[in-house]
């Protein structure tokens, strides 16, 4: 047998040994975190120093923080470099806005080796002003719902769906449109104003002002302009159990995207502030010894139609220039905004509008005289679905508000 030299034995104990020692696991690369999914905007305020507006968003992978760009343009945010703010988790607040205009914010992922790319641009307006109230004063939960029971199949089963629901979310007011074959009213609310747009109660908590000389509930609709006119406005004075007035109205403006129905609405727009005004002042005009209507508190709930995404359509900036607003832009807290009221497809998936959530269905408001301490897409969900059976082709939406 021939031996091996010293040398050669010292290696082949060395080979032999590297084959027996377990290899350490390889290090993975760091790399630049992932792209930030959907922004939400969920809280709004009005403080001393200006508006602020509150974001969150899903984790991004392989993020070790993140950087927040808001402005007041699409352009002007995707063109930002320096960040409004810096955070570690995934929530922000952006401070020291403009009260009463929209901002846009875009979020990125940052860690130690770079950012990774921007979050699509979602936009929201600053709240524009704000009421205050005394401890004690009440709040309305005022939902709107449009129930399609006319073009839509199957509203008597749907009716059951409807009225479950709205005794889950327990409103003080609904207003619901499309409503002339919705004819009963779910336990514990009573109809104030029924046809094609009917006004609910919630029992004990508010009473129709007793009619005497002029009338305090009814409707009208509009007239024909430019194309065929929407479903017109109800409306009701109420008193609440502790003794305050309010008056609500609920608006259908016409649908419909074409020149002429975009002229309709925005003329229906301005009949509807200007039917409000008369309302309050026949009301002054009867029943001045209860309150001074003409400064009375009013709530308009409806289906409008329109959303900021649509272009070209005045219907909005008719109705902030006559001092309402969307409770959606004054409101302090927000849930599921990109989820949009309107489901034409009556689909269980949200349909969602990512820019700035696309509701049609509205609750305006005076904002210097109102607080808007929440909105919410009221719609029944479970595990990020919609539950069926569905009552509508729309989802409800609440406002809880106190108005003054």
């Amino acid at each position: 047998m021939r031996l091996r030299s010293p040398r050669l034995a010292a290696v082949a104990l060395l080979a032999t040994l590297a084959l027996l020692t377990p290899t350490s696991p390889a290090v993975a690369a760091i790399a630049r975190p992932a792209q930030v999914g959907l922004v939400s905007f969920t809280g709004a305020s009005l403080t001393s120093t200006g508006a602020t507006l509150t974001v969150d968003w899903p984790d991004a992978a392989g993020a070790a923080g993140y950087e927040v760009f808001a402005a007041r343009s699409l352009d002007a945010v995707a063109a930002a470099t320096t960040p409004a703010v810096r955070v570690t988790d995934s929530r922000a607040t952006v401070s020291r806005l403009t009260a009463g205009v929209d901002y846009f914010v875009q979020v990125r992922a940052v860690n130690s080796v770079g950012v990774g790319p921007r979050s699509s641009r979602v936009g929201h307006g600053t709240i524009a002003s704000q009421g205050t109230f005394p401890a004690g004063a009440p709040s309305y939960r005022a939902l709107t719902w449009n129930v399609c029971s006319n073009a839509c199949a199957g509203i008597t089963t749907r009716a059951k769906v409807i009225n479950r629901r709205i005794t889950e979310i327990a409103p003080d007011i609904v207003a619901l449109q499309e409503a002339s074959k919705y004819t009963t009213a779910p336990t514990g609310y009573r109809f104030v104003a029924n046809g094609q747009n009917d006004i609910l109660v919630r029992s004990g908590q508010f009473a129709v002002v007793p009619m005497k000389t002029a009338a305090t509930a009814g409707s009208t609709v509009f007239a024909r302009k430019s194309a065929t006119p929407g479903k017109g406005i109800a409306w009701a004075a109420l008193r609440h159990r502790t003794g305050a007035y309010v008056v609500v109205f609920d608006a259908h403006l016409v649908s419909g995207t074409t020149a002429a129905q975009v002229a309709q609405r925005t003329y229906e727009a301005e009949r509807l502030n200007a039917f409000v005004l008369s309302t309050l002042g026949k009301l002054a005009a009867s029943y001045g010894s209860l309150t001074n209507w003409k400064n009375a508190p009013v709530i308009i709930l409806g289906d409008f139609n329109t959303h900021k995404s649509r272009v070209g359509d005045g219907t909005q900036a008719v109705l902030q220039k006559a001092g309402w607003y969307d409770a959606y832009d004054q409101a302090r807290s927000l849930m599921a905004q990109h989820h949009n009221s309107a489901n034409p497809t009556m689909q269980t998936a949200p349909v969602i509008g990512v820019r700035w959530g696309d509701h049609v269905d509205k609750v305006l408001v005076r904002p210097s005289r109102t607080a808007v301490i929440r909105w919410a897409n009221a719609g029944k969900r479970v595990g990020g679905t919609y539950v069926a059976p569905l009552g509508s082709d729309h989802h409800p939406v609440l406002a809880v508000v106190s108005v003054r």
